[in-house]
């Protein structure tokens, strides 16, 4: 090969190794684009649109107004409950059940609470093991949320000596304690959260109401921060009740519509807005063990206090005259 071959041939080698390298950047880019594509159409939660998507009510809803829950957690679980959207009839018929709905607040040694809470509102770990026992060797069957709705309103039938056991205000003994003692008995309950208190000593987080919520608890609202919604103006209501229903929502991922009124506290205007919330039942604090479709807002309920035990809870559950109502 003579000088000017060998040159020729040097210059087609660099021109071939440079378009090589070319080829290689471009390709590179290439895979680059599609990935950042791909995380903006998909991992982003969005859907196109900019609709909500029907799975996760609340999305997009900005919780954290003057009145909102400071911190909530806004991502929803990657996978969750399937919760049916329910609503009130216009105009039910008239259906009454009997269903005790027996309240705790606080399951924990008093002495040693970091949170101290009023002493009537903490049973001892030990004596609600007994109570839920109790229940369980009599016979009484734990009802679900929804289970109380469709006998309401679709005329659907209870289990024998059915029982609604629920839980007020979000203290971390609902995962640590009562939990692991309903799971014990496969017995289901609502838990009533406070939202404003997720990052509060003593209280639960988000991640600790998805863990109630994956062991197919019931999770209501209890307001964002426990206040008396019949002395509060009208015009904060809504942030109250509803707010605390989104809140939830976000964290959850599916629809929340149940509630319980803090310290019982309410009147025709706060009723209202507890339906036009989107909420389907809820509790007071007066007692009784009726409950009824024309008053499925309305509905009285049994507070379990420190002074109870088993012999007590079996009476308010067998007798509406036993035992009012209080707590919240």
């Amino acid at each position: 090969m003579d000088r000017t071959s060998r040159t020729n041939y040097r210059a087609r080698r660099r021109l071939r190794l440079r378009t090589g390298h070319l080829l290689v950047l471009v390709g590179a880019l290439g895979l680059a684009a599609v990935l950042i594509a791909s995380l903006l159409s998909g991992g982003g939660g969005g859907t196109g649109g900019g609709a909500t998507p029907a799975s996760a009510p609340g999305a997009g809803v900005n919780t954290s107004n003057a009145h909102g829950a400071r911190g909530v957690e806004a991502s929803a679980p990657a996978v969750h409950r399937q919760v049916p959207l329910l609503s009130l009839p216009s105009n039910p018929a008239p259906r009454t059940v009997q269903v005790p709905i027996l309240t705790w607040h606080r399951v924990a040694v008093f002495a040693q609470e970091h949170t101290k809470s009023i002493p009537d509102e903490t049973v001892e770990p030990s004596v609600f093991t007994e109570e839920i026992d109790a229940l369980a060797g009599h016979g009484y069957h734990p009802i679900s949320q929804l289970q109380l709705y469709d006998a309401l309103f679709h005329g659907a039938a209870l289990p024998s000596k059915p029982v609604l056991l629920t839980v007020d205000d979000g203290y971390v003994d609902d995962v640590r304690t009562i939990l692991p003692i309903l799971q014990a008995h496969r017995f289901v309950a609502t838990f009533y959260i406070i939202t404003g208190r997720f990052h509060e000593p003593g209280f639960l987080d988000a991640a600790e109401v998805r863990r109630l919520d994956a062991a197919d608890m019931d999770i209501g609202a209890h307001t964002r921060t426990h206040v008396p919604l019949a002395a509060i103006p009208s015009g904060e209501l809504t942030a109250q009740i509803r707010g605390s229903r989104e809140d939830l929502q976000r964290v959850l991922g599916h629809p929340v519509q149940w509630f319980a009124y803090p310290f019982g506290s309410f009147n025709a205007t706060v009723v209202a807005e507890v339906r036009r919330a989107g909420f389907v039942l809820a509790v007071t604090t007066e007692g009784g063990t009726r409950e009824s479709s024309q008053a499925p807002l309305t509905m009285p309920r049994i507070h379990v206090g420190r002074s109870a035990g088993p012999a007590t809870v079996l009476a308010c559950a067998a007798d509406p005259v036993a035992c009012g109502g209080g707590g919240g």
